[in-house]
């Protein structure tokens, strides 16, 4: 009897692990380098703070390729290391990265409450498979990273970004 439930115990535990694996496999996200475009001396200056993944990496290059003509300095950063961030260097910092159970990451809530006053340079997009989050006093675009759906956020992210710096 005794042996019998240290298997089992041990079987339970196993699967239980095998699955954590996974969900960690396939569901995380992967790590941004950081990257420059553009003199960094241009007077103005955007901030993407990303996850990597197909969808939000879309929505990167497709922001980048938009902007590619205009004199504005781009600075790509892993989402993971954005609360090293001095806010005040820039014009809008643009968060991509998603959300679990319904909450936005930890860093990016410190982040919030730490600049309560500058929260409308913000824009944060958040991959969580529900159009209805809100962030109190941020512009949250919120939806499901459906690849082919990455233009169509894109041109939002860029209508939202020029709100913001022209």
């Amino acid at each position: 009897m005794k042996r019998t439930a240290i298997i089992v115990v041990f079987l339970v535990s196993m699967s239980f692990i095998g699955i954590w694996i996974w969900y960690a496999y396939k569901y995380e996200m992967d790590t941004v380098i950081p990257i420059k475009v553009k003199d960094s001396s241009l007077t103005t200056k955007v901030l993407i703070a990303s996850q990597g993944s197909s969808f939000k990496d879309s929505l990167v290059l497709g922001m980048l390729r938009h902007y590619q003509n205009e004199d504005i300095y781009f600075k790509v950063i892993d989402a993971y290391t954005f609360f090293t961030v001095d806010i005040d260097k820039w014009d809008a910092i643009v968060i991509i990265n998603s959300w679990e159970y319904n909450r936005p990451p930890f860093n990016l809530r410190k982040f919030i409450k730490n600049h309560p006053d500058q929260l409308d340079k913000l824009i944060v997009v958040s991959t969580v498979g529900s159009s209805n989050i809100v962030l109190k006093d941020v512009d949250v675009i919120s939806g499901e990273s459906i690849i082919t759906k990455a233009p169509k956020y894109t041109t939002i992210l860029v209508e939202r970004l020029n709100k913001i710096i022209k």
